[in-house]
């Protein structure tokens, strides 16, 4: 019996990703860690068993009918491992589930897109837009070639992309705290100063977490002087904390921003 079209086709899609891995793991750059390494080399032997498997087994056949949307025990079981090879070291720029890419053919499968950092700034977003969204290009050019050397080039760039998407969670997520990938701050509301908790309470249930008021004879120690210097406090914004200026010197600001978070602790 020949071997059906669809599972050649996923055989040729399992070498072509084989060559990737195995090419990825003989450049020291890209994957420093030797663990990496072994991992990609132990997914490229699993995508050759799954390829050899998908060339060579005859399909099952239901009252002499081909069945032409399976994938033998051997297969299945070879990409089910190098998926979760994938999963367990996400440094090496394989998606979790990249035999996806294998199976379509056979299962008319969807190619999910890796899962999102979630970042939290414009950013990270629009980097991490910018690459689903050519992921997404590749999957339709994927799904609609048929010629060997452009699948394998096609390939090739989507897990490029995944590459760059696992760089972009290792040296780019780190670095959420950049002042244009922090979360929006609500504009502060002025308010009279409180004269109690109560009043403190009262205006953040009216205004919400950020308000701003004046403060009147407080000074607040200076936290990197080991002589305990207090500075005038004019100024209170409350936010998830607090910050206030007490000086010109951007370390003693900074320092009094932890006196400032104790001070709106204490008033409620």
């Amino acid at each position: 019996m020949s071997i059906p079209q669809n599972a050649l086709d996923a055989a040729h899609r399992a070498r072509s990703i084989a060559t990737i891995a195995r090419t990825r793991a003989e450049n020291p750059a890209p994957v420093p860690n030797a663990e990496g390494r072994a991992a990609l080399l132990e997914i490229a032997t699993l995508l050759d068993t799954a390829a050899h498997s998908l060339e060579t087994e005859d399909p099952g056949t239901w009252d002499g009918i081909v069945i032409t949307n399976t994938i033998d025990w051997d297969a299945s079981h070879a990409l089910r491992t190098a998926d979760e090879i994938a999963a367990a070291h996400p440094t090496i720029g394989f998606p979790p589930r990249f035999t996806q890419y294998v199976t379509a053919p056979v299962f008319g499968n969807n190619i999910d897109l890796p899962p999102s950092l979630l970042p939290g700034g414009p950013v990270l977003i629009a980097k991490e837009g910018d690459l689903f969204a050519r992921l997404l290009a590749l999957h339709a050019a994927i799904d609609l070639t048929t010629d060997p050397g452009t699948l394998a080039l096609l390939l090739e760039n989507a897990f490029l992309l995944h590459w760059r998407h696992a760089r972009l969670s290792e040296s780019e997520a780190v670095m959420a705290d950049r002042p244009a990938n922090r979360p929006a701050v609500p504009a502060a509301v002025e308010i009279p100063t409180p004269g109690t908790p109560m009043a403190l309470h009262r205006a953040h249930e009216a205004y919400g977490k950020t308000v701003t008021y004046g403060l009147k004879d407080r000074r607040l120690p200076c936290h990197v002087s080991d002589e305990g210097v207090t500075h005038t406090a004019v100024r209170m914004v409350s936010h998830l904390g607090a910050t206030i200026a007490t000086c010109d010197d951007d370390s003693h600001r900074n320092a009094a921003a932890v006196a400032a978070r104790e001070l709106y602790d204490s008033l409620g």
